[in-house]
């Protein structure tokens, strides 16, 4: 797993973005290593082909293919084939913040569905376009740090990358509407604080005095829009989080139930089965996860 601690510690040296290729990742690269990815990141195939899951889906990736994930999404490289070539950039939501680059409720919502594309095949146009900014900003890192305006420079050409990357995937999604109704914005509101509190907190009514609506309001609402209940998505984020520390076998079962602020080991047992169809015990012993996940 050095690589994955590796590809990690050169993207927090770099400030929370970077650009890699094919040949950075395949020096440290372990196929069929699961990773629970802490970046987003757009992938560029150049040529090749690259098989890929991502929250437990295969994805196989052709030449001018453009790839999108997102951060806490379970990945795994399942196969490269011999040749393949392909630029990654890589960049981190504090990165995002910290550049003022912000993106509205509507763009939000819709990269982090489920159901949103996260593969998607280039023109000729497209793909010469993505190559040719994703080269631009990696020569600029590679600049000395002393250069005038250099800091403006990158995010400059940071900027550009990432508004080709969505201006090319809205393409493919035109009858998507940005402009998201209050009901809309209340899921995204939701979705956001349940990532930050679930480890703690799986109360529909703690997150509905966040919101400052009823429980009953929240669960119409969510319902509505998404086709799930508030509980549902509680549920899914508990799990899957479980499920990633149980294959990191950094942890006992004990442990991760209380890491997880389950009243006891027994409780944790019984919830995860209920949802999961095996027990702690069976998932842990069959599945293995990285630890340093390299974007």
């Amino acid at each position: 797993m050095l690589w994955l601690s590796k590809m990690q510690q050169l993207l927090n040296e770099k400030g929370g973005m970077m650009v890699s290729s094919h040949l950075d990742l395949l020096s440290y690269c372990t196929l069929k290593e699961p990773f629970r990815s802490k970046s987003f990141s757009i992938i560029v195939l150049r040529k090749g082909r690259l098989d890929f899951h991502l929250n437990f889906v295969l994805y196989s990736l052709g030449e001018q293919d453009m790839f999108f994930i997102v951060p806490g999404a379970m990945c795994e490289i399942s196969t490269i084939s011999e040749g393949t070539e392909f630029l990654i950039l890589s960049f981190q939501y504090d990165y995002l913040k910290k550049q003022g680059v912000l993106f509205n409720s509507g763009e939000i919502m819709h990269l982090f569905s489920a159901h949103a594309k996260k593969l998607s095949p280039l023109s000729e146009e497209e793909y010469h376009s993505m190559i040719f900014y994703l080269s631009s900003l990696n020569k600029r890192m590679l600049l000395p740090s002393y250069t005038a305006h250099i800091n403006d420079v990158i995010r400059h050409s940071f900027i550009s990358v990432l508004f080709e990357a969505f201006l090319i995937y809205n393409k493919y999604w035109s009858d998507f509407e940005v402009k998201i109704t209050r009901k809309e914005q209340l899921t995204v509101d939701f979705l956001m604080l349940i990532a930050e509190h679930f480890r703690k907190e799986k109360r529909i009514h703690f997150y509905a005095n966040l919101l400052c609506i009823t429980p009953k309001h929240l669960s119409h609402v969510v319902k509505k829009v998404t086709g799930k209940t508030p509980g549902a998505f509680i549920h899914e984020m508990i799990i899957n989080e479980a499920k990633a520390l149980l294959s990191a076998h950094v942890l006992n079962v004990g442990q991760i139930a209380a890491e997880l602020k389950f009243s006891d080991q027994s409780f944790f047992g019984k919830y995860f089965k209920k949802y999961a169809g095996t027990s702690p015990s069976d998932y842990q012993g069959r599945n293995f996860i990285a630890k340093h996940p390299p974007f």
